[in-house]
């Protein structure tokens, strides 16, 4: 076990001259997140424009300065993020100069190149992946899925929407949901909920505030599909698929099928539009004295009121300046339905659904 009292952080910039400056004792606000829309993580801090050697920090700190953070723990020095400067400010307070910078990891060079690819019926997760990072001689730990595709032809697309758009197909096709996240210059693809620490937070010990929303009003319980237009513009309804009416009511959408798609094909995407919306969105967070090493994707446990049990973090901001961290979470059913099942309780499961379960973010 960490004590969390004692953890502080040291930070590192390596000049365009190779060298490494620790800056820590001119730095403030020092914060990094992982959103649960984005892909890599970003770092912000602000930094005192003191003299180095004879040089003024903005001289040295520059876009496309290497910025490492590490954790101290009893004397011992982990890093827990790194990125590069992309976006760099000067302001001057009452005659104090500071700099305002923004680093992002190694996955937003996914973010910054489209590509035109093909990859033929049969080609499985794991191929289409590693032949794209292969090929732009990215480092990368590959533990995602491995099953089979139909052909994917992406045009003018970013790496990154290739790579999430392979994950999402194979999400549908069962093999889980999977994450995409860099770790000390390395690009892990990891299943959810892969780690093997898991943190405990409770509101008797450590947690400092929950919050816990559910709503309903976008709940959709039909779905129809209909036909392209004729000549006078009528739609034929082709299949009508019902969930939870007698729950919610009618709540209707209409799905259109494309001419190159089958009836099958059109029933399997309304079934994915019934999941994604076939229940209430739940909005779950918790802020917590600072871990830095929970990352995206990992599977905590919190006791606290609704909050209850085990859940995935779906995002996570952390504030090294007070040594807080604020996790936006999404509940863990399955493991929360073992553990159940498992000490002889009944399991009763909420009708939610949460948006990045069905994103394959």
């Amino acid at each position: 076990m960490i004590d969390i009292a004692k953890v502080s952080y040291r930070i590192v910039a390596v000049t365009p001259e190779g060298e490494q400056i620790d800056i820590t004792d001119i730095s403030t606000k020092l914060g990094w997140e992982e959103g649960a829309k984005e892909l890599s993580a970003r770092i912000s801090l602000d930094i005192y424009d003191a003299q180095y050697k004879g040089k003024y920090m903005h001289e040295m700190i520059v876009p496309m300065t290497p910025i490492f953070v590490y954790s101290v723990i009893d004397g011992k020095s982990e890093e827990v993020i790194r990125g590069t400067v992309m976006s760099w400010g000067v302001n001057e307070n009452n005659g104090t100069q500071s700099i305002s910078i923004t680093a992002y990891d190694e996955a937003i060079a996914l973010r910054h190149n489209k590509e035109n690819r093909y990859f033929s019926d049969g080609a499985t997760s794991k191929a289409i992946i590693c032949k794209i990072l292969d090929d732009w001689s990215v480092k990368y730990n590959y533990q995602g899925p491995d099953v089979k595709h139909a052909k994917f032809a992406f045009k003018n697309e970013y790496l990154s929407d290739m790579i999430f758009k392979v994950l999402d197909d194979a999400k549908k096709k069962g093999a889980g949901s999977f994450f995409v996240r860099a770790n000390k210059g390395v690009l892990d693809i990891v299943p959810r909920g892969g780690n093997e620490d898991i943190y405990h937070f409770g509101m008797d010990d450590n947690l400092v505030k929950t919050t816990d929303t559910f709503d309903c009003s976008n709940v959709v319980t039909r779905v129809v599909i209909v036909g392209k237009e004729d000549k006078e513009g009528h739609q034929k309804v082709e299949s009508v698929i019902s969930k939870k009416t007698e729950t919610y009511g009618v709540r209707q959408e209409i799905y259109q099928r494309d001419t190159d798609k089958s009836l099958d094909d059109a029933t399997k995407a309304a079934n994915e539009l019934l999941k994604e919306k076939g229940g209430m969105k739940r909005s779950t967070s918790v802020q917590a004295p600072d871990v830095p090493f929970i990352r995206k994707g990992d599977r905590i446990r919190v006791h606290a009121n609704t909050v209850h049990g085990y859940f995935f973090v779906q995002s996570i901001q952390h504030n090294a300046e007070n040594k807080t961290m604020t996790m936006k979470l999404d509940e863990d059913k399955k493991k929360n339905r073992e553990v159940a099942e498992a000490n002889g309780e009944t399991y009763v499961e909420l009708d939610t659904v949460t948006e990045d379960e069905y994103t394959g973010s």
